[in-house]
């Protein structure tokens, strides 16, 4: 039989994924892996990005949890409920935790388990060296349409930019590249009244999901196709600050 593992951090998407497989497949493992020093990231990002965006993205972050958390509750629920979402927690019996997803604890556990198929979710950004390490596939889902809207929250981007058409989600294999991996999967997604930054990914992820297990069959059968991405248009996006939100949510009317 056929082997998947599944190597992601602890989160509401990551069960949605889990829960939907393995209704179709098992998934012998699940590698819980760390997102790296907070503070190692902060000075990244801080380096490419500047102090001031990056304060400001961090405001946004606090007043995403304080405001806009009240509007997305009752809206994630529906969500769930017409699409089948099950946020149940990933049992603890399957979970394997590692602190890196680059780490040699992490090749030699790939190396142990010997999957067909690895599935991502949530993870810092892989190495060549852990992706080399196996002839298993690597499947990511991004809440985006690559390549036009790698990095974070590309469906909001998208409606930000007037993009509506390209406002969606990726099911793709991983590469050495941000998001930039083979497409299997483009859907744009229908965004009601009720939407803001906090839904858009569980909506994405309701989106992928509707054929993510027949993509994770024909990948173990080895009938998998490659599309053409719906656009072939490039960048790579960051988070928002507070001030680009505001100006988005007042003038854009985008939520």
């Amino acid at each position: 039989m056929k082997r998947i593992m599944m190597i992601c951090t602890l989160g509401v998407t990551s069960s949605y994924i889990y829960n939907n497989v393995t209704k179709e497949f098992p998934i012998d493992e699940v590698v819980v892996v760390g997102k790296g020093s907070r503070k190692v990231f902060l000075k990244r990002r801080i380096k490419r990005l500047g102090l001031p965006k990056v304060m400001g993205q961090i405001i946004f972050s606090l007043y995403s949890k304080i405001f806009l958390k009240k509007e997305a509750d009752a809206r994630i629920q529906t969500i769930q409920k017409m699409y089948g979402l099950d946020d149940a927690d990933i049992p603890e019996d399957r979970i394997t935790h590692i602190a890196s997803v680059n780490s040699e604890e992490m090749k030699n556990r790939i190396r142990e388990m010997n999957p067909d198929l690895i599935l991502i979710n949530g993870t810092p950004i892989i190495k060549g060296e852990i992706l080399s390490v196996t002839d298993a596939k690597f499947v990511n889902i991004h809440v985006g349409i690559t390549p036009k809207y790698r990095g974070v929250h590309g469906g909001y981007w998208a409606l930000y930019n007037n993009d509506a058409e390209l406002a969606g989600v990726t099911t793709h294999f991983v590469d050495e590249g941000i998001d930039s991996g083979e497409v299997l999967d483009q859907k744009v997604i229908e965004v009601t009244e009720d939407d803001n930054f906090l839904t858009y990914s569980h909506l994405q992820e309701a989106y992928a999901l509707v054929d993510y297990n027949k993509i994770i069959g024909s990948i173990l059968d080895d009938t998998f196709k490659v599309k053409e991405p719906l656009t072939r248009e490039s960048a790579l996006w960051s988070h928002p600050t507070i001030f680009s939100y505001l100006y988005g949510r007042t003038i854009k009317k985008v939520k």
